[in-house]
């Protein structure tokens, strides 16, 4: 067979246009090996050890299980401030709450808008992007809404949270109308977040006016509640029945109220209101203290007359019965991650979408005594492991490694420059974070950690240099110090009040210089009368 001619000078140019082709197919290959999507999903309040990857005594949670066998699981990860708003601030700027200044819940983020959010990235690059937010000290007017195209943040006139559920309903709906194209969307989930109240939670309080039933509510839904008053003239008597699932205890006040109101207001002349049988009222902060078949009676001095009773409460709680509501909380909360789970597989996306899940604090269910002497249940106050330990989980489909678990130290300032990695776009001049999937195993420079008053009891300060845990409470000058690998729950203080030990000496300096530095930069701390409403709704001040 006679073979074609071809000039060498040809055959240069089919090699070299066979190379670039080549090229050109590795380069789309390149492209294609990066998710199309990103989630990041971050649960309030949300402990580490109540996440069956990392703890499978405490809860069980499938779902979000499934994340840490598909993707790297993150064994040491922590918030620097257990305290909502900050805790998102640090992440979103990757800067911390000292160097950003915003210290507490309700402070406004103008100051931060020079400098960028990682999500503006993800715009500037075509992604749609949108938030979905389920606590009112996120909403768009705290300065956490840069970058989004879409911030949903409306909450029922009655609370200041949504369940996962309803969140889910927002994010569901979004997602079908903006699925065809690449998007960035962050999730925030509270269920975890006090009121303990799961969806499902019972009718547990019920008002009695002269033995009618006029209300029928949750009281552990931590709701703000209105009912019409229709007294006869005389003496009419309002009596509470309520099942505290919390505390039974005959002995004990089982709930309380923080807002209670008549309108109109109660005069001697027209009606009058008093607090009969089975009440304390605290007057310091008008907290109405009661037990079951307490007992209001109203003297109606005129005729036939309406009038309106608002009230919110909830249940006295125990540190026995706490951490099982918690639980049921975390694996409700899970039950909807695996709903949008399958949202997205229903949209054929799930195996095109990275998904970053971390916590943005923890949260004690009673391990602890606050300075008053009674079993701690919250968060804010204290810098102990269970407050700023996370879940932090990371899935990218189209990475190997599944199921890999690191064991670095690491902190929510690395999750903007990781997840912005993830989608080629180089992070933020000033992030002080990074890239999780490109850690290289060496020792990480001490953590700090911070907690603010007016919202926290001290301004408290913390060093993490693992073994070793020390806490600063700055204004009393006092000093703890834990040996995590002997004393993992932080419960006997090494320091004895008088010498330290001579190779801690170097990260007491740190930490007080840390200390020094912050408090002598700390600006003032501005809420106005609306958010502080909102905040005492939320019960992060009395």
């Amino acid at each position: 067979m006679t073979r074609p001619f071809v000039s060498a000078k040809l055959g240069r140019w089919t090699l070299s246009l066979a190379g670039l082709a080549i090229g050109f197919g590795f380069l789309a290959c390149q492209t294609a090996e990066r998710p199309e999507n990103y989630i990041l999903i971050t649960l309030d309040t949300q402990r580490a050890d109540y996440i069956s990857a990392y703890e499978p005594a405490n809860a069980t949670t499938p779902n979000i299980d499934l994340l840490a066998r598909e993707g790297t699981l993150f064994q040491n990860a922590y918030s620097l401030i257990p305290i909502t708003l900050p805790s998102h601030a640090s992440l979103f700027f990757s800067e911390p709450p000292h160097v950003i200044k915003n210290y507490n819940n309700g402070q406004v983020l103008g100051t931060r808008r020079a400098l960028s959010s990682f999500v503006n990235l993800f715009r500037k690059k075509g992604f749609a992007t949108a938030a979905f937010v389920s606590l009112g000290v996120l909403t768009s007017n705290f300065g956490l809404d840069q970058g989004f195209e879409d911030y949903e943040d409306e909450f029922p006139p009655d609370r200041w949270y949504l369940s996962a559920e309803e969140v889910n309903s927002r994010v569901f709906s979004w997602i079908e109308k903006n699925g065809d194209r690449p998007f960035f969307a962050w999730i925030h989930y509270s269920d975890p977040h006090d009121p303990y109240a799961p969806p499902d939670s019972p009718l547990d309080f019920r008002l009695f006016l002269n033995d009618r039933l006029v209300s029928e509510t949750s009281l552990q839904k931590y709701t703000i509640n209105e009912v019409r008053l229709d007294l006869r003239p005389g003496m009419n008597q309002l009596r509470i029945e309520f099942q505290n699932g919390y505390d039974d205890r005959p002995d004990h006040f089982l709930g309380r109220l923080d807002r209670l109101e008549f309108d109109p207001a109660p005069d001697r002349q027209d009606y009058r209101v008093d607090f009969g049988h089975g009440w304390y009222i605290r007057q310091a902060d008008q907290i109405y203290f009661f037990n079951n078949n307490s007992l209001i009676d109203i003297q109606n001095n005129a005729g036939l007359k309406r009038v309106k009773m608002t009230f919110r409460g909830r249940p006295n709680l125990t540190r026995e019965t706490v951490p099982a509501y918690y639980r049921r909380e975390v694996e409700y909360l899970d039950g909807e991650v695996g709903r949008l789970w399958e949202k997205l597989r229903e949209l054929r996306i799930f195996d095109k979408t990275a998904i970053l899940l971390v916590g943005d604090h923890g949260e004690g269910l009673g391990e602890y005594q606050t300075d008053f002497g009674d079993p701690h249940i919250g968060h804010i106050h204290y810098l102990y492991d269970i407050y700023l330990r996370v879940p932090l989980i990371i899935r990218d489909p189209f990475k190997t490694g599944k199921g890999t678990v690191r064991t670095e130290y690491v902190t929510l300032l690395d999750v903007g420059p990781t997840i912005s990695a993830m989608a080629g776009i180089r992070p933020l001049p000033h992030s002080q974070g990074r890239n999780l999937l490109r850690l290289k195993k060496k020792d990480l420079p001490a953590l700090f950690e911070e907690t603010y008053r007016p919202e926290a009891y001290e301004d408290r300060f913390a060093l993490l240099s693992p073994p070793w845990h020390l806490v600063l409470t700055a204004q009393k000058n006092k000093y703890e110090i834990y040996n995590l690998e002997k004393d993992p729950g932080e419960k006997v203080n090494l320091y004895n009040g008088r010498n330290w030990p001579s190779e801690l000496l170097p990260l007491r300096q740190k930490l007080e210089d840390f200390a020094r530095d912050i408090l002598t930069g700390k600006q003032d701390i501005q809420i106005d009368d609306k958010t502080k409403e909102m905040l005492r709704a939320l019960g992060y001040i009395r």
